[in-house]
């Protein structure tokens, strides 16, 4: 059985300057991310791809409902391991958010890796947590190249600044 969202209405899509808050998806997403290739097996572009590493689903299913109704495409994956698996696979993603708390491979190993690659190095990472917090976590970051922290709950229009700001803007 696939499981399906209802279309997001024009209502609820961001316009320019106001956000909202976020919409409630209509049902869970499977583990394999739907956008992270086309029909004919290409990647998107990845001016508009937002990889999420996140192994709450119902955080990554909603920051990815979030994004897609702003008009990104999302790569989802459930572990650092998964999102290595991805990126070897030829997902080029123009930003990673990336929870640093998860089963098999945390976002601090993943980071690691991910700078050890010069094809992967280079691409943004925005870090969040819930548990780990405050100035040391800040600082063990910055050591692995994330200049950006973000604290859980996660501030959606906070997220979509820097989403723009590494992106750009895309019209729904």
């Amino acid at each position: 059985m696939v499981a399906t969202r209802e279309p997001i209405s024009k209502t609820a899509k961001r316009e320019r300057g106001s956000r909202g808050g976020l919409p409630t998806p209509g049902t869970a997403r499977g583990e394999t991310p739907s956008s992270a290739t086309s029909p004919d097996g290409r990647n998107p572009c990845a001016e508009t791809l937002i990889m999420i590493v996140e192994d709450d689903a119902d955080l990554r299913d909603g920051i990815a409902y979030l994004l897609e109704a702003c008009g990104y495409q999302v790569a989802a994956s459930t572990d650092g391991e998964d999102a290595l698996d991805q990126l070897r696979r030829g997902v080029q993603p123009c930003l990673i958010l990336l929870d640093l708390l998860m089963p098999r491979k945390d976002g601090f190993q993943f980071r690691a890796e991910q700078m050890q690659n010069p094809k992967f190095s280079s691409i943004p990472t925005i870090a969040y947590s819930g548990i780990y917090t405050g100035s040391g976590l800040r600082e063990k970051a910055l050591g692995l190249g994330i200049t950006t922290v973000l604290e859980k709950p996660v501030d959606y229009d906070a997220l979509l600044d820097l989403v723009e700001k590494y992106c750009g803007r895309v019209e729904p």
